[in-house]
């Protein structure tokens, strides 16, 4: 029980000494799905073909004004992309290098 005990303080240390971002980049908060914008029409954009709706309520939607066909996006949702209720959260348009 004392060993078990000792793990369990000495791993707590080591996450502990981590910083918050690697933290929360372990954790799965959003789903993320990358491509090119064919084309965005009221709260949808099409990523390669296929229709992500975009969360009324929230960042994206103003971040979607300011995207258009042919620029390539990584967009974050709150579900996985394939369910039917899962939303754009967040959208970031990736620069050119």
């Amino acid at each position: 029980m004392k060993r078990h005990t000792l793990k369990l303080t000495a791993m707590l240390a080591v996450l502990a000494m981590l910083p918050v971002g690697w933290a929360l980049a372990a954790m799965p908060i959003a789903f993320m799905v990358n491509g090119t914008v064919t084309s965005v029409a009221g709260n949808q954009v099409v990523i390669d073909g296929k229709a992500y709706k975009v969360q009324t309520q929230g960042p994206a939607l103003h971040d979607l004004e300011a995207i258009h066909p042919g620029e390539k996006v990584q967009v974050f949702l709150n579900g996985p992309p394939g369910a039917a209720g899962s939303q754009v959260v967040a959208i970031n348009v990736q620069k050119a290098r």
